[in-house]
């Protein structure tokens, strides 16, 4: 399964359920890719659900069961911010009022220079 990031997709997933009587959970995950976090293999996949509890979802691809990529179009943007400390390039992607980071202090604070180099921007 190959998921580019930025499509939009609806991911299905299928797992044994811990509730007593009932054999599998099935859920459905519908957004945009997004880059995997830094710590996190390539067996998952990363989804920005627009949830603000919890806005990306990571799905491993071994309880992928189904899954439909839509060419609906959505108002996502993808920046690409060099570091000044470390010279490294990072992810910023900014999609409904939501602006996410791939670098570790994203991961840790949910900001960072990067992001608020690009709301500045925007």
């Amino acid at each position: 399964m190959n998921f580019s990031v930025g499509s939009s997709v609806a991911i299905t997933t299928k797992w044994r359920s811990n509730i007593l009587g009932q054999e599998f959970d099935i859920n459905t995950f519908e957004g945009k890719v997004v880059p995997n976090p830094k710590w996190l293999d390539s067996d998952y996949v990363s989804v920005h659900t627009g949830n603000p509890m919890y806005p990306v979802s990571h799905i491993n691809k071994r309880f992928i069961v189904g899954h439909e990529f839509s060419d609906k179009r959505t108002l996502e943007r993808l920046f690409k911010v060099k570091s000044k400390s470390t010279g490294k390039t990072y992810n910023v992607i900014s999609f409904e009022g939501f602006v996410t980071c791939d670098c570790v202090g994203f991961q840790f604070r949910r900001t960072c220079r990067h992001v608020n180099k690009v709301k500045t921007v925007l």
